[in-house]
């Protein structure tokens, strides 16, 4: 809860900006505030966790058991080794499908995060440190690049990754996510690298080091949490995205596979529950692991 008052800017303590105490109501109106917005946000996850941990029997009971008398793992040994119900897209091949996505998905983020890091560092740290005629105008151009609907570039892409043969395959999915995941990287990394202190670069370019030594020995290593906030969020966005996957693969990653799992004859909702929490482990493991780095980057400059 205090990494989260601190991520608003709220504070902990009972004083405000200004020095002045902060009444017991504002302070019961604020964690109120946030108790709702965590509720909001975590009760979809619990019923869909809850939903894959019972059987299609007790989700036809009203109310909804929240918190289930019984749980079974029958729902995600059925995804991964047996018959999910219906035919089709979604059905018997979904566990012969889904590891395969997951590991496909894997693949594109971790690639696409290592790319967008190397030419987005090196973007942003060229727009921190060598300011142009123009430069502010090129930073607007790049914020302006993430308001493009998807759907205005997909055919062009389409076109062009049918031409040299890579549609239906991971790089098609690396190329065109970095239309809206190298923007991001770029704006994070700016932003952290514009709150490092020059000093530090001063002096090794008086110890000789090149502008590329420094860079590498010195700034890399300070610069960790930004680097591994913009990869978690790149790693989140390349995990999440649905309509270019859709559209360039045949349910190559998870979010495609996952929409296809519904079918016209039956549709299971307790596998697709399954299925949705075993495609969430790696992201969630993923915040849990870094979210201090994350935190500590968004943060970055809020105080000055």
């Amino acid at each position: 809860m205090a990494r989260l008052l601190s991520l608003f800017g709220l504070g902990t303590s009972d004083e405000t900006g200004s020095g002045r105490k902060r009444s017991p109501w504002a302070t019961a109106a604020i964690y109120l505030g946030l108790v709702i917005f965590a509720i909001w946000i975590l009760l979809p996850v619990w019923y869909l966790v809850v939903s894959s941990l019972i059987t299609p029997a007790q989700l036809g009971v009203k109310p909804f058991p929240m918190l289930p008398s019984s749980i079974t793992f029958d729902n995600f040994v059925n995804v991964l080794f047996g018959s999910t119900g219906g035919k089709g897209i979604g059905s018997t091949d979904m566990g012969a499908r889904l590891v395969p996505a997951i590991g496909q998905s894997l693949f594109v983020s971790s690639v696409l995060v290592v790319i967008n890091l190397l030419l987005a560092g090196a973007a942003a740290y060229g727009l921190s440190r060598y300011p142009f005629r123009g430069g502010r105008l090129f930073e607007l151009s790049v914020i302006a690049t993430r308001v493009v609907p998807a759907i205005a570039i997909i055919g062009p892409f389409f076109v062009a990754f049918r031409i040299i043969g890579v549609l239906n395959s991971p790089w098609a999915l690396i190329i065109s996510y970095n239309v809206f995941t190298l923007p991001l990287a770029i704006m994070i990394l700016k932003n952290y690298f514009d709150q490092l202190p020059r000093e530090i670069e001063e002096a090794a370019k008086i110890d000789g080091a090149t502008r590329l030594q420094t860079l590498w020995i010195i700034i890399v290593p300070i610069a960790r949490p930004g680097l591994v906030a913009a990869g978690v969020l790149i790693f989140l966005e390349a995990w999440s995205e649905f309509f270019y996957s859709l559209v360039l693969t045949n349910q190559l990653t998870v979010p495609p596979l996952l929409a296809g799992f519904q079918s016209v004859q039956q549709f299971n909702w307790n596998a697709l529950a399954a299925a949705t929490v075993m495609s969430m482990i790696p992201p969630v493991l993923l915040v849990m692991l870094f979210q201090r780095h994350v935190v500590g980057a968004l943060t970055a400059g809020v105080g000055k």
